[in-house]
């Protein structure tokens, strides 16, 4: 591979894990919310974490919700009962749950990456 392609890849990756690590952080995202008769839908774009709060405490209707896994395992789209026919739906947004542990891990991998085709 050219030598500006790797450069420029890696860039780009790094750019999007730290673009991904900072709307978690800040808690960056804009919301949509749609609100009918029967059923409420949140949508986040990024993250559905705000600022000052632990991710592990947002809420879905009268819900608390977890953590699921280590991202893209995520749960993207959760749905709770409210009520007998009552439902809140909500889009946990593209970068949810993209925290630390990933932050590291995944540039972690972009370095290996290249230290191994330096080496190859």
């Amino acid at each position: 591979m050219k030598q500006s392609l790797i450069i420029r890849l890696t860039i780009a990756l790094i750019g999007f894990n730290c673009i991904a690590f900072g709307v978690n952080y800040f808690g960056i995202s804009p919301k949509i919310q749609a609100v009918s008769e029967r059923e409420t839908f949140e949508i986040f774009l990024f993250t559905d974490r705000e600022p000052g709060t632990k991710s592990s405490l947002s809420q879905v209707g009268g819900f608390l919700q977890d953590q699921d896994g280590f991202w893209p395992f995520e749960s993207f789209y959760t749905k709770t009962s409210i009520g007998i026919d009552q439902y809140t739906g909500r889009f946990r947004g593209f970068f949810t749950g993209f925290l630390l542990s990933e932050f590291v891990f995944y540039n972690l991998i972009i370095l290996a990456l290249l230290l191994f085709l330096k080496l190859w």
